[in-house]
């Protein structure tokens, strides 16, 4: 029962020392992939408007307590089903995306769909509870001010009327009042007559309002729980977990915000501790021997010398083992980046001149970590940093190309080729950025470009800080047009980079 287990994690959250969260989801994207050479408002945007009619439908929550006698860690481990089955007729009656690929794979991995469809917990935004609760006030409200039923009055008498009169009374009756009015049919009109006793009325008014709190309590579901890992300011750890702060934002709190830097905040404000596992493996500390950051492949490596994780106390009936993995559902997958986590602490503390064996939420050596989200397929983009500016990598030697719609790759590499070759990433049929290889060089081909007016072989081509200037010009233009700004990335058959 969800109502038994939320009143023991009051207790579990508590006492905890960090939360390790993760969750699973219908489909990953459905617009324009992100590229290798996108700015990280770009990305997030990219997210935001492609990921995001997409559903979390499980949700995994592993808790780790430090006992300071034992010096051991002890963990519990919650894996919940996720689903927004609608309270009544006045609630939200999700629509949601799905992706085959998506839904094939969690089939593979075991995932329950008829627990997710007939058991998973239900979920209401704080802006669709606070609707919902004011829709019910004003029922309530109505039911309260209706003078006949609010009266001492135990029946009234109808004038005369014809057939199609008594007829609607009677439905609207039923309609209206279900088991609390009787009306019968007399020689001098229809006689109202009120079902029970005063007392009896209240006591059902008071019933049927207990039971609607009760409700509303059922369908705000798995967003107490998420409100209360909010509220508890805990150090949250999760392995590459952009992708799962903006679905619960966005199911369990309000609507994610336009603006990137907005995001940002309100990210923040919410989970003022975050950790992401990926960030923390590419620490210089973690240079050449951890060969995969992949989830399964790093508890594997963290598991082995010269990493030492520590004997985790396990609680009955609440926990995982790495002896029977069930990777990719939540609940393992949180506990087993706890367990990372955990491993690569100590590994940093153990690495200091004056060894820390064990580095615990708050030490200063894990300061450099907090609060920074891994951004996937960014070329020079290692994490964004949700309490600072992000990094500034330089990107002097990449160019935006125009060029004819018959080009290929081939073509491309040969225009770049006498300057030492470049990375190519495909933006549309005709248009890509190249990033030179030999970044040294970038100084000398501008001075070549501007001799030619920038154009090279047959293309047009921009330095990289100019295209983006002149994507913000035409944005802001399209704000203040109330256009929709540029169409989205379209595909070209070719890989959309080398």
């Amino acid at each position: 029962d969800f109502q038994q287990v939320l009143s023991e994690l009051d207790q579990v959250l508590k006492d905890a020392t960090f939360l390790a969260i993760d969750g699973e989801f219908t489909g990953l994207n459905s617009g324009p992939d992100a590229k290798p050479f996108d700015t990280p408002s770009q990305y997030y945007q990219k997210l935001k408007s492609g990921s995001m009619d997409f559903l979390l439908v499980q949700f995994g929550l592993s808790a780790f307590t430090f006992d300071v006698q034992t010096n051991k860690y002890s963990q519990r481990s919650y894996n919940f089903y996720v689903f927004p089955r609608p309270l009544n007729r006045a609630a939200p009656d999700c629509r949601f995306m799905c992706q085959a690929s998506s839904i094939v794979f969690l089939a593979s991995q075991g995932f329950d769909f008829n627990k997710l469809f007939r058991d998973g917990i239900p979920y209401l935004s704080t802006s669709d509870e606070e609707k919902l609760t004011s829709k019910l006030g004003e029922r309530q409200k109505a039911r309260e001010d209706e003078e006949f039923m609010s009266s001492n009055e135990e029946e009234k008498m109808l004038n005369k009327c014809n057939a199609y009169i008594r007829r609607i009374i009677h439905q609207e009756v039923r309609l209206r009042w279900p088991n609390k009015i009787r009306v019968d049919g007399t020689a001098q009109g229809l006689m109202v007559y009120k079902m029970g006793t005063k007392e009896e009325e209240k006591k059902k008014a008071e019933e049927r309002r207990e039971k609607e709190k009760e409700e509303l309590k059922e369908a705000v579901g798995l967003s107490v729980l998420l409100r209360k890992i909010a509220d508890s300011n805990k150090l949250i750890v999760g392995h590459n977990m952009l992708l799962d702060l903006c679905h619960i934002v966005r199911q369990f709190f309000g609507p994610l915000p336009d603006s990137y830097k907005e995001f940002k905040l309100l990210i923040h404000n919410l989970f003022p501790n975050l950790i992401d596992t990926k960030v923390l493996s590419q620490a210089p500390n973690f240079k050449d021997i951890i060969p995969s950051s992949v989830l399964n492949c790093m508890l594997d490596t963290v598991s082995k010398a010269p990493f030492n994780l520590p004997e985790i106390i396990p609680v009955e009936n609440r926990s995982y083992s790495t002896v029977a993995e069930t990777y990719h559902e939540a609940g393992f997958d949180a506990y087993a980046t706890g367990l990372c986590f955990i491993a690569m602490a100590n590994f940093i503390g153990a690495s200091e001149s004056t060894p820390v064996p064990m580095v615990l939420p708050g030490s200063e050596l894990l300061k450099p970590f907090i609060n920074k989200l891994t951004m996937l397929r960014l070329k020079d983009f290692s994490f964004i940093n949700l309490v600072g500016a992000d990094p500034q990598p330089s990107r002097s030697h990449v160019f935006h190309v125009i060029f004819p719609k018959e080009w290929k790759l081939s073509n491309l590499h040969q225009l770049f080729s006498p300057y030492g070759g470049a990375f190519i990433s495909w933006l549309t049929d005709t248009t890509a950025y190249a990033g030179l290889n030999c970044r040294e060089r970038a100084p000398a081909f501008i001075k070549k470009l501007k001799k030619k007016n920038y154009r090279l072989g047959g293309a047009q081509l921009q330095t990289y800080a100019h295209h983006q200037n002149s994507l913000e010009s035409s944005s802001v233009s399209n704000d203040l047009e109330g256009g929709k700004g540029e169409k989205g990335d379209r595909k070209r058959k070719q890989p959309p980079t080398e």
